[in-house]
């Protein structure tokens, strides 16, 4: 299965702890979504991607993905995004994939753009340690 991220899934080490294992740098294809921008999300460190007819959100299309993969990447994206087919461009050409769309009235944009190596400096080692305690079965908010 084939999907674009655009957000904290392109961290690799964000990656390999949701699903589980690192994919190898050969199954990221850079790619880009046309007539979009990528917004944080309001009151979150993390994107949602929403229309502007001049934008392109670049991402990546990540491929060798298995059905036990996509069901671990829905239970990280949880509630506010569905599955949905997306045309993007890769290597010169658009295709289509699959992707995790934000569902406007759960999720709503703030004013401000995400930038993958702003939140990694800023937000990355406290998420991912949020993340590593949510995967262990504690709730991802509790103390150590």
């Amino acid at each position: 299965m084939r999907f674009f991220f655009y957000g904290t899934l392109l961290d690799r080490d964000v990656m390999a702890l949701v699903i589980g294992r690192r994919l190898p740098p050969q199954a990221y294809i850079a790619a880009g979504l046309p007539g979009h921008a990528r917004r944080r999300a309001k009151n979150a460190t993390y994107p949602i991607v929403v229309p502007a007819r001049s934008g392109e959100v670049p991402g990546a299309v990540v491929g060798g993905l298995s059905h036990r993969d996509v069901a671990r990447l829905a239970a990280y994206e949880g509630p506010g995004y569905r599955i949905a087919p997306l045309r993007v461009k890769a290597q010169g050409r658009m295709t289509e994939v699959s992707v995790f769309e934000p569902i406007q009235s759960r999720l709503q944009p703030s004013r401000d753009l995400w930038d993958l190596t702003l939140w990694q400096c800023r937000h990355k080692r406290s998420f991912v340690e949020r993340l590593r305690r949510a995967l262990s079965g504690r709730p991802a908010y509790s103390t150590p």
